[in-house]
């Protein structure tokens, strides 16, 4: 019996400190969370005012465009072309927050855009205002690429995290509590089995004294 005890006692123990060590990790996940979310926050109003500064640019671009037809009609303007070291070169790079891929960096400022149309001709100011506030524009759509798949990275990085704290809040921790208060259950009952079994042999010894 008293090596059931002891083993009892010492599972009790083990399930007790298990608990602890569940609530440690379970706070843990709760701290990434809360961060992931203030990262989330953050991120949304980021990419809030890119999309501002999006439909800036598209109705900037679109009126030095217009102007640009207005100087060299529809035909001039098929005769124009921008050479690729004039468009925004991608290079991201990948870092990692809080377990999640980040992308930064999202693309290299152009160079301007050649001065010459086609065949010689002079490119105008309103078609270098074009080009420019079409370069800009793709530069911020890459911007707008970029953050918008972060939020989308934070957002899955969130949930995943959120179901982990639910799991242990709701099933882990649960089953251990019920399972430390069975086993204590056991040991109360243990105690008390053995309380009335000491009793019941000192009433048989006091019976089997002699008389004076």
């Amino acid at each position: 019996m008293l090596a059931e005890e002891t083993s009892s006692k010492t599972e009790l123990l083990e399930r007790r400190a298990e608990r602890e060590l569940v609530r440690e990790g379970k706070a843990v996940l709760e701290e990434r969370r809360d961060l992931l979310a203030h990262s989330m926050l953050d991120q949304i109003r980021h990419t809030e005012q890119l999309v501002k500064e999006r439909d800036r640019v598209l109705d900037e671009a679109r009126q030095q465009l217009h102007r640009a037809g207005m100087r060299h009609g529809l035909g001039g303007l098929r005769r124009f072309s921008v050479s690729e070291t004039c468009l925004p070169q991608p290079h991201w790079q990948i870092e990692n927050l809080m377990g999640t891929n980040w992308l930064v960096d999202a693309a290299a400022v152009p160079a301007r855009p050649s001065r010459e149309l086609g065949d010689g001709i002079e490119v105008s100011l309103e078609l270098d205002m074009a080009v420019s506030m079409f370069q800009q524009l793709l530069i911020t759509l890459l911007e707008l690429a970029t953050a918008e798949n972060n939020l989308l990275r934070l957002t899955d990085a969130f949930r995943r995290t959120q179901r982990r704290v639910n799991a242990l809040d709701h099933i882990v921790l649960p089953e251990i509590t019920d399972s430390i208060r069975r086993m204590e259950e056991t040991m109360d009952e243990m105690e008390r089995d053995d309380l009335v079994r000491s009793l019941l042999i000192k009433r048989k010894q006091a019976s089997a004294a002699p008389q004076n």
